[in-house]
């Protein structure tokens, strides 16, 4: 299985793009990227126009996080971790919040 963090990256870095450093500009162009495969999604008229545009929005979103210099792997799995705190481990569902 491949690695979406990792595939992104060396993909940036053939395109000459920073990698886990802080870089404003390429930052900038990676949230034009995400408004335009929203609209994309937004255009969309068919499920495989859908796809297209929901996978399209992940990788950009993956390029944008490499461009603030984050641990893109690592706020990933902090995120999952939160989320599956919720899940009542005796029901397997997530406790609604009231």
């Amino acid at each position: 299985m491949t690695n979406p963090f990792r595939d992104q990256e060396k993909f940036m870095v053939a395109c000459d793009q920073t990698v886990g450093v802080e870089n404003q500009d390429q930052y900038g162009l990676y949230l034009k990227l995400i408004e335009e495969e929203v609209q994309e999604l937004r255009d969309s008229t068919t499920r495989v126009g859908d796809l297209d545009a929901l996978i399209d929005i992940i990788v950009v979103t993956i390029g944008a996080l490499h461009s603030i210099g984050c641990d893109v792997e690592g706020a990933w799995r902090e995120v999952i971790g939160n989320n599956a705190t919720k899940i009542n481990p005796r029901t397997g569902k997530v406790n609604k919040r009231e």
